[in-house]
């Protein structure tokens, strides 16, 4: 408990114990002395309280001042994070240059392959073909004179 709570509690205490003595002393009627005691135990329940409303207001200034801490240390950091997302949005779009690079050198190999497949491969067919009806050709006269 607080220095404070402790200094009223004495009080009440003294007080209360001052109204009783006097009671006795002026002869007051037991419902007078039960009122007065009733009022002291009243008076202790509201120091109770108050001692329990203190430590809640200190509770909620630690919690106050954690959170003002808390937010000094996030942001930076929220920033920093921030630098480092737009860092790597940056690599990204360099990526997606060099992807795209990447594509249009394979799309132009491609069609290199299919021009080159399109001019080699029907003359080396027909080459082909006539190589083996030439060889057909010569084997069948060969035939003929023997």
């Amino acid at each position: 408990m607080s220095k404070g709570v402790v200094t009223a509690l004495i009080a009440v205490v003294v007080v209360a114990g001052g109204f009783v003595l006097a009671g006795v002393f002026l002869d007051a009627s037991f419902f007078g002395v039960a009122a007065i005691i009733a009022a002291v135990a009243f008076g202790a329940a509201m120091l109770g309280l108050m001692a329990v409303l203190l430590t809640l207001v200190s509770t909620v200034r630690e919690l106050t001042t954690t959170v003002h801490r808390v937010t000094e240390e996030t942001v930076p950091l929220l920033s920093s994070v921030n630098d480092t997302v737009a860092g790597v949005n940056t690599e990204l779009a360099r990526v997606d240059t060099i992807v795209a690079s990447v594509q249009h050198i394979s799309s132009t190999a491609e069609n290199i392959a299919d021009i080159v497949h399109a001019a080699v491969a029907n003359p080396l067919i027909k080459t082909v073909a006539f190589a083996s009806g030439a060889g057909a050709a010569l084997r069948s006269a060969r035939k003929s004179k023997q």
